[in-house]
C-alpha cells in the first residue's frame, strides 16, 4: 500500500500543467473618491477594486501592473494595466464580468490578450494629460465636478507664452513633490497645449513620463502668470531653480486627468483632440456668468 503522500505526489506530477496569458485591460475612472491608484491599506485605492474584481472573476488572486500611478483624486480616461490568468479566456466576458464586480465610477472600457514582452511602463513611449479648469460661477453638473473652478481674469497670451518654457528636457526638481522617490527628475515635456472652450479652459501635457504631481505644480505655475503673480521670466527662473519652494502652489488634484498612455501610435495631443470632436462631447452652449 503507498503511503500517502507518495500518492499525492504522483497525483500532482501526473497533473496537465495550467497555462497562463497576459491580458491587457484599459480602465476609465473618477478618481473623486479614491485615494489614488495603487493600493492602499484603507483598501480604497483604484487598484484595490480591479484586483478584487479580478481575483472573483479568475478564482485566484491576481495583482496587477500599470501603465501610471495617478494621485489621490486624480482621473482617467484610458488607465492600462496587465495581469495574467488561465488561457483562453474571452476578452469580452473579462469586460462584462470585472465591470459587474466593481463600483460603478471604477470601469473596464477594453481587455485583450497580449504578448508577454509587453509591459504597460517599460513599452510606454508617451503620455498625456489634461486639467480643466472651469470660469464660471455658474455650473456644469456633467463638467464641474472635474475641473478646477477659477473665476478670475487671466491673460491667455501670457499662459501660452509660459507654456512654452516647459517644453523640452529639463530637470523638473521645482515641479515634483517634495516626498517623490524618483531617482531622477529629469523629464521630457514634447507639447503643451492650452485650450479656451470658454467657460472651460484645458491645458494638455505631453511628455515621456512625469513625476508626482508635476502636471498640477505646472497648471499652478501657468495660473500664477495668467493672474500676473509671476512673469514668463520667473517661470524659466523658478525651472532653472530646481526647488520645490520656488514654485506656486499645486492645483487641486479633481481637474486632472490621464487621457491616453501611448505605445508607438504616437499621436499628438491635437490629432487626440480632433478624434475626441468626432466623438461625444458635453455642450457649453449657451450664456454663462
Amino acid at each position: 500500500m503507498k503511503h500517502l503522500n507518495e500518492a499525492s505526489s504522483e497525483s500532482s506530477s501526473s497533473a496537465v500543467p495550467v497555462t497562463q496569458s497576459l491580458y491587457r485591460l484599459s480602465l476609465a475612472y473618477i478618481g473623486t473618491r479614491y485615494h489614488g491608484f495603487q493600493s492602499q491599506p484603507s483598501g480604497m485605492g483604484i487598484q484595490d477594486h480591479v484586483e478584487k474584481a479580478l481575483a472573483i472573476f479568475c478564482r485566484h488572486p491576481v495583482r496587477i501592473t500599470s501603465a501610471s500611478r495617478t494621485d489621490a483624486g486624480v482621473h482617467a480616461e484610458d488607465q492600462v494595466v496587465t495581469f495574467k490568468t488561465v488561457t483562453g479566456v474571452n476578452p469580452l466576458r473579462i469586460v462584462r464580468s470585472v465591470n459587474a464586480l466593481m463600483p460603478a465610477d471604477v470601469r473596464v472600457k477594453h481587455a485583450a490578450v497580449v504578448d508577454d514582452t509587453f509591459h504597460p511602463i517599460i513599452n510606454c513611449t508617451g503620455k498625456i494629460y489634461r486639467y480643466s479648469i472651469w470660469r464660471s460661477s455658474g455650473e456644469n453638473p456633467l463638467v464641474t465636478p472635474s475641473a478646477w473652478t477659477q473665476t478670475a481674469e487671466l491673460d491667455l497670451v501670457a499662459m501660452e507664452q509660459a507654456a512654452r518654457v516647459f517644453v523640452g528636457t529639463h530637470d523638473f526638481t521645482s515641479f515634483c513633490a517634495v516626498d517623490s522617490s524618483a531617482r531622477t527628475k529629469i523629464r521630457t515635456v514634447r507639447e503643451v497645449l492650452i485650450v479656451n472652450k470658454h467657460p472651460l479652459l484645458e491645458i494638455w501635457v505631453l511628455g515621456d513620463g512625469f513625476l508626482k504631481q508635476m502636471v498640477r505644480n505646472m497648471v499652478g505655475s501657468l495660473m500664477a502668470v495668467g493672474r500676473g503673480k509671476i512673469s514668463v521670466g520667473d517661470l524659466r527662473k523658478i525651472l532653472d531653480g530646481r526647488n520645490r519652494e520656488l514654485a506656486p502652489a499645486t492645483a487641486p488634484a479633481g481637474g486632472l486627468c490621464l487621457v491616453k498612455v501611448f505605445y508607438g501610435d504616437d499621436l499628438s495631443i491635437s490629432a487626440l483632440i480632433e478624434q475626441a470632436r468626432s466623438g461625444y462631447n458635453v455642450s457649453l452652449a449657451g450664456q454663462w456668468i
